[in-house]
């Protein structure tokens, strides 16, 4: 993913001055095209491009057709998707090429498994709710901010709320949103148990890193006995947490032929198809 407008906070403007709904299938579409755009030239479709059906891209992300259009038009509008002639249509991921960074979304958390056929992660995302915005924003600006090397996501809150232009609940709601299944998160008291030493910001790592010390059989857990945080902690600059702090004991992690596996969820579908 070129990495440009996810850190520009009067684009994350105009993006809280769509229509929601509208918002929300075009955040939406701009992951899946990221994760299915070419890498290099390929027979007439050009690096960076996607050819699909509008159907095909309904189908990946379950949203209505008429929302595939919207939110198509809308990263149109905010210039970071264009169309071009083609049955299907073309679309390119606009500076694809031009990029003097980019980010790379983890496929497997995204699709939720192996298949590529739909986008699990984000079909668990409520088309119409407010907080689906704001973590997809989020979930965004985590993937452009992380370091190439550690691949952390080092944000405070001050921050965060500054460039989303989110209050502090709407904040915290769209990180509850996303450790679900995309994020995981060590707090700022945690890096201090670990480390001995004291950090202002909490760190992120996409799920599906290879960093991420919450994996199965990381060497690195969040603490000596094994302890992770579950739902995120919040901090001010004099250390204080506000949000409550829910911790779960984990044992080792199982072999893969013992691990249980999880069912996905059933699929969410728009009033609107």
């Amino acid at each position: 993913m070129p990495v440009s407008w996810q850190k520009d906070l009067s684009f994350h403007e105009k993006i809280r001055a769509a229509p929601q709904g509208d918002a929300i299938a075009a955040l939406k579409l701009y992951i899946v095209l990221c994760l299915k755009a070419n890498f290099n030239l390929t027979g007439t479709l050009a690096a960076g491009c996607v050819q699909l059906s509008l159907t095909s891209l309904s189908e990946l992300v379950d949203i209505s057709r008429p929302m595939v259009v919207a939110g198509l038009k809308l990263l149109d509008e905010w210039k970071i998707v264009e169309s071009e002639k083609g049955r299907p249509r073309i679309l390119r991921i606009v500076n694809y090429d031009g990029a003097a960074y980019w980010a790379k979304l983890p496929n497997r958390p995204l699709y939720g498994g192996k298949s590529e056929e739909r986008v699990i992660g984000l079909i668990q995302m409520p088309n119409r709710q407010r907080g689906t915005l704001h973590a997809l924003q989020l979930y965004l600006y985590l993937a452009s901010i992380r370091d190439k090397y550690t691949q952390i996501a080092n944000l405070s809150y001050d921050q965060g709320k500054k460039i989303l232009g989110l209050s502090r609940n709407h904040f915290s709601a769209a990180i509850s949103m996303l450790v679900l299944e995309l994020v995981s998160v060590r707090t700022s008291l945690e890096t201090k148990q670990l480390k001995g030493q004291s950090y202002s910001t909490n760190q992120y790592w996409l799920r599906g890193s290879e960093s991420d010390p919450f994996k199965p059989n990381h060497v690195d857990r969040a603490t000596d006995d094994h302890e992770r945080v579950d739902d995120v902690q919040d901090e001010d600059n004099d250390g204080d947490f506000m949000l409550r702090q829910r911790i779960q004991r984990v044992g080792p992690a199982l072999p893969p032929h013992v691990r249980p596996q999880r069912r996905p969820p059933p699929p969410i579908f728009d009033d609107d198809d």
